[in-house]
């Protein structure tokens, strides 16, 4: 991690103390009231969309996280039970709101293969993300992080 904070703390200046305890658990949610988790749900439609994982405080910038194929919006991001993203990226950098999105990627399943097209799913991505930073005047950076598609 001290990789990447110490590339981020060059635009984001670190408060003074930290705004929460480092083993305390994110709790925030997007504008569907949705809960990160890392449970299996009933439908694949239940984790698409952007995820609000941590909203930062006072945020300077945006980290989206977007999965490659076959991947999932919370699960790509997770190791041992720990969801890097939401566990350990806020402690590191405060004033950053991180943001994961899920699309339909599935190019393996029998019975339910994604049939959109990547420029389908990037145009929809594009979409999502300015409506969701519609309200937000004040973040006046992005980093996104991504997966090889393959």
């Amino acid at each position: 991690m001290s990789g990447l904070s110490s590339g981020f703390r060059k635009i984001i200046p670190l408060p003074k103390s930290s705004p929460r305890d480092v083993g305390q658990p994110m709790s925030s949610a997007d504008s569907d009231n949705e809960q990160p988790s890392t449970s299996n749900s009933k439908s694949k439609i239940d984790h698409l969309g952007f995820l609000e994982l941590a909203p930062g405080t006072d945020p300077l910038i945006d980290i989206v996280a977007i999965h490659g194929l076959n991947g999932h919006r919370e699960e790509t991001w997770e190791t041992d039970g720990v969801l890097w993203l939401r566990d350990l990226v806020p402690s590191e950098l405060p004033r950053a709101r991180i943001l994961t999105y899920g699309y339909d990627a599935d190019t393996q399943s029998a019975e339910c293969v994604s049939t959109q097209t990547m420029y389908r799913h990037a145009d929809e991505f594009a979409k999502a993300l300015a409506r969701k930073r519609k309200d937000v005047s004040r973040v006046s950076a992005y980093a996104y992080l991504g997966t090889r598609l393959t």
